[in-house]
C-alpha cells in the first residue's frame, strides 16, 4: 500500500511540475548585470577579473598622438603570487556623450582589451581595411570590418561619394562608438605601434 501511494504523489508532483521545469531558461552565456561573457576572451580580461590575489598592473597612457574619443594605453599585469602570470597588450578605450536632455548629457564608455600576440594582426587588419574602396565590390556600397577576441571593432564604409568614413566600436549590449576618418584612423594605428614599442621595452 506504502509503495503504492508514493508512486501516485511522484506522479502528481511531476505532472504539477512539469510545466514549470519545461519553461526553465537554458544556460547563461552573458552575465545579466554588466554584460560580460562568463568566461574571458583575452588572456589581460582574464587577468583583470582575478579575485583573492594581489595583481600589479602597469600602464602608459599613448598621448604623442590623440585623437578625441579614443584613448589607447599600454598595460602589463602581473599575479604576485605566481610570476609566470604575466601577460602585456593594450586597452582600447571609447568615449561617447549621448544627449539625454534638453541641457544635459550622459558620458557613456567602454573598453576592450587586446592581448599582446593580437596586435600586429589588428595593425594589418587596419592597414587593409584602409584601402578598401568601391573597386572592392560591383555593387554600390562597401564596408570593411574587423572584431577583436576582446571586441574592438571596426568598420570602414563609403560615408559620402567624396570619402570613406571609419568608426571604432567596444562593449557587447552597451555599444559605445567612435566615428573617424580616415586620417583619425591613422592616427590611432601611430597610437597603437607606439603602445606595442612600449611593451616591446619590457623584458
Amino acid at each position: 500500500m506504502f509503495p503504492t501511494r508514493v508512486a501516485l504523489l511522484s506522479a502528481l508532483v511531476l505532472f504539477c511540475f512539469s510545466p514549470a521545469l519545461s519553461q526553465r531558461p537554458g544556460p547563461q552565456f552573458w552575465r545579466n548585470g554588466d554584460c560580460e561573457p562568463f568566461e574571458p576572451r583575452t588572456r589581460l580580461e582574464m587577468m583583470d577579473r582575478i579575485q583573492g590575489d594581489v595583481i600589479i598592473k602597469g600602464f602608459t597612457r599613448i598621448t604623442t598622438v590623440e585623437v578625441r574619443g579614443v584613448r589607447i594605453d599600454a598595460v602589463e599585469m602581473r599575479l604576485v603570487a605566481k610570476s609566470a602570470f604575466r601577460y602585456k597588450g593594450i586597452v582600447v578605450s571609447l568615449r561617447e556623450s549621448q544627449q539625454v536632455g534638453d541641457n544635459q548629457q550622459r558620458i557613456n564608455e567602454s573598453r576592450a582589451f587586446i592581448d599582446y600576440d593580437e596586435i600586429d594582426a589588428l595593425l594589418n587588419a587596419i592597414d587593409v581595411a584602409s584601402r578598401v574602396d568601391e573597386t572592392a565590390t560591383k555593387l554600390v556600397g562597401f564596408e570593411a570590418r574587423y572584431r577583436t577576441s576582446g571586441d574592438l571593432e571596426l568598420a570602414v564604409f563609403r560615408q559620402t561619394r567624396s570619402g570613406n568614413a571609419v568608426t571604432l566600436s567596444t562593449g557587447i549590449c552597451d555599444r559605445v562608438t567612435a566615428a573617424l576618418s580616415l586620417d583619425e584612423f591613422a592616427k590611432v594605428k601611430a597610437m597603437i605601434q607606439e603602445a606595442k614599442g612600449r611593451l616591446d621595452e619590457i623584458k
